[in-house]
Order: structure tokens, then C-alpha cells, then sequence
């Protein structure tokens, strides 16, 4: 799903919507904040922002709040994004802060299955409302929260559809009862495409396109990689998805399926979640392959992070590869982070995770 903690995409295994008929209801993920904590961010930004004097203003404590959420909640994806320029990071940092509320709703607040669709059918509808504004500041003032009223501007600035981010919330809606998927087209078309592709439409636009490229190129090339960072995440969070009943690996899933798979892995087999993992992060090493092709059609001030984003993720696809184990959810260490980075580029990381401010 589209933003895990620690990935740009989300599908966490801090997540999953508890099941109403498995006895599973009560399992909730750990998370970074409640939601009441959430709230009185919320309230205590729209206060700043309501006593500042001018839209610069409005605009910096915005950006200051979408960087406080990436940096709490995914520290790979905040160290790749150090590499843009600023105007395009503070806007990233808000697009982060949009997608990862309503997965906080799905997967980590202790809400019954009515209640989170509530929560994100009122979400729904306050992003639709404040497309009545003008600026942040009068979306803030009419009790829009203020991650959307920065995301709000956001899609104004670049041009982003409604469309896409509507098709990001309906993603979250089907995740509170888990879905089965048939084969590798019914995941990527019906699932992937409103939890993680659009999220990669939203960066494409803020990202933008080389000179003598254009935005179609470019959204292919966020396709293609939006779908290896799910498979990815999927992959390596198999065995905590099967404890709330989900499973992403499609029933279908090759020449040799193993049609009682998917069966296995939700009764917590270990082989069954091991053999998952590897069928996920070898399909997610396609897309990898594809989104390579198209990296050199973004605008050359963003395709230093685009390479560190692809080449952060295809190194923990290959670590799971290398070694499946549904018993050990894989992770890069700091300094395999730092291989997967530019070297001339090393040092913009520990500035931004020592000595970067709220």
C-alpha cells in the first residue's frame, strides 16, 4: 500500500485493517501517532497558520508540517527526497503527509471497520471541498485540515487530477475487508494502482519532465516503479499481512502456481510465506528493470532522488531475493543506504537526518 513506514509506497505491515469475522478485530499495528495526536497536530499548525500575515508564511508552516510527518514516520524515503530542490521536496513532503493520514486510518487507529470508512468517506469529502477555495489559508479557516489544504495547493500548483487522488482513497476503502486478486493484471490494474500508482502521478508532476521529454514518458516511468515499491513492500511484509487475513500474492501468479498457496501463506506457513516472498520481489525486479528505462525523461533537478529512490528499494528487493524468510522483515542498514546514494551526494544525508529542524 502506498506509504509504509520506511518506503515512499505504502502497503504497511504497520498496517492492516483488522478483520470483522476472523476474530482478528482488535489487531492493530504500532504507530508513530494516534490519532488524537494527529488531530492536535493538526489544530496546533492551523493555529500557526491562521496567525501568520502572509501566504509565503502560510505556505513555509506547511512545508514545515509535511516535513515533520516524513521524517516521523519514513526515514529511507526522507533521505532520498533530501536530494531535491527545495520547492519540490516541500511539496513532496506534503503529498507524504496526504497519503499517509488515511493509511493511518485504515491500518492503525483502533477503529471498527464503519468507522474508519466514516473517517475516509469524510475525508473524501472534505478534499473535494476544498477545491472552494482559493488559497491555504481560507481552507484552513473553513475547518479543512490543514494536510489538505497543502495538498489542496499542491494539485493547484502542478496540475494534478482530483481523479487520482480519489482513486488513492477508494484503494484505502477497499483495504478495511481484505481482497483476493486473481492474477498479476487484477492486483497491479484494481489494487496497485490507487494505493501506490497514482501516488508515483502525484511525484511525477511536481517531479516534471526533461527538456525534449514529456509528461506521458514520465508518468510511465512512475508507473513502473510505484508498482515495484508496492511488490516490494508487499513482499516483505507477507508474514504481517497474514496475520490480518491479507495476502497480495495473486492466486495466479506464474506458470507453476500453486493454487493453494495464498491459502497457506493466510494460515501463517512459513515455507508458503518465504516462497510468496520470493515470487513478489522477483516480479517486483521487472518493474525495476522497466522503470530504469525512463528515469532520464525527469527534469535532471529531480533525477538524482529518482535514482537514489530506485536504487534504495531495488537493493532491499534483492536482499529479500537473496534470502526469503518470512521471519525476518528485511531492511537496509545505514550503510547499504549510503551504497544505494550518490557518493558525491553523501553528505546531504546526515545534514538532513542530524541537523535538519521541524
Amino acid at each position: 500500500r502506498v506509504l509504509h513506514k520506511g518506503s515512499p509506497m505504502r502497503k504497511s505491515s504497520i498496517s492492516s485493517a483488522p478483520l470483522p469475522d476472523t476474530g482478528h478485530e482488535n489487531i492493530q499495528a504500532s504507530s508513530v501517532w494516534d490519532q488524537e495526536q494527529w488531530i492536535a497536530y493538526h489544530k496546533a499548525v492551523a493555529s500557526e497558520i491562521l496567525g501568520t500575515s502572509s501566504e509565503k508564511s502560510d505556505l513555509t508552516k506547511i512545508s514545515c508540517w509535511g516535513r515533520k510527518v516524513m521524517r516521523d514516520y519514513s526515514s529511507s524515503f526522507y533521505a532520498v527526497t533530501r536530494f531535491l530542490p527545495s520547492k519540490k521536496k516541500a511539496d513532496v513532503e506534503i503529498v507524504y503527509a496526504a497519503v499517509r493520514y488515511p493509511d493511518e486510518i485504515v491500518d492503525t487507529f483502533p477503529l471498527s471497520n464503519e468507522e474508519k470508512n466514516a473517517q475516509l468517506r469524510s475525508w473524501k469529502g472534505q478534499f473535494e471541498r476544498s477545491a472552494d477555495f482559493d488559497n491555504i489559508r481560507q481552507t484552513v479557516t473553513s475547518g479543512i485540515p490543514v494536510t489538505l489544504a497543502g495538498f489542496r495547493d499542491v494539485t493547484r500548483r502542478h496540475k494534478i487530477p482530483d481523479s487520482y487522488y480519489i482513486s488513492f482513497l477508494q484503494s484505502m476503502q477497499a483495504d478495511v475487508l481484505p481482497n483476493r486478486f486473481i492474477d498479476w493484471d487484477d492486483l497491479i490494474e484494481n489494487y496497485i494502482y490507487g494505493s501506490a500508482t497514482v501516488v508515483g502521478y502525484f511525484l511525477a508532476h511536481i517531479y516534471g519532465a526533461n527538456s525534449g521529454e514529456t509528461l506521458d514518458n514520465c508518468l510511465r516511468g512512475a508507473r513502473s516503479l510505484s508498482i515495484a515499491l508496492q511488490l516490494t513492500n508487499f513482499a516483505r511484509d507477507v508474514a504481517d499481512d497474514a496475520v490480518r487475513g491479507r495476502c497480495y500474492l495473486p492466486e495466479r501468479h506464474g506458470i507453476s502456481t500453486n493454487s493453494s498457496l495464498v491459502s497457506e501463506v493466510l494460515l501463517g506457513k512459513e515455507s508458503a510465506m518465504s516462497e510468496a516472498q520470493l515470487i513478489l520481489a522477483t516480479e517486483a525486479e521487472k518493474w525495476y528493470l522497466e522503470a530504469a528505462c525512463d528515469i532520464n525523461s525527469f527534469n535532471s533537478d529531480s533525477r538524482i532522488a529518482i535514482e537514489a529512490c530506485h536504487n534504495l528499494y531495488s537493493k532491499l528487493n534483492n536482499k529479500i531475493i537473496s534470502n526469503p524468510s518470512s521471519l525476518n522483515r528485511k531492511s537496509l542498514s545505514f550503510s547499504e543506504k549510503l551504497s544505494a546514494l550518490p557518493n558525491s551526494k553523501y553528505w546531504r544525508l546526515p545534514a538532513a537526518l542530524l541537523l535538519e529542524r521541524y
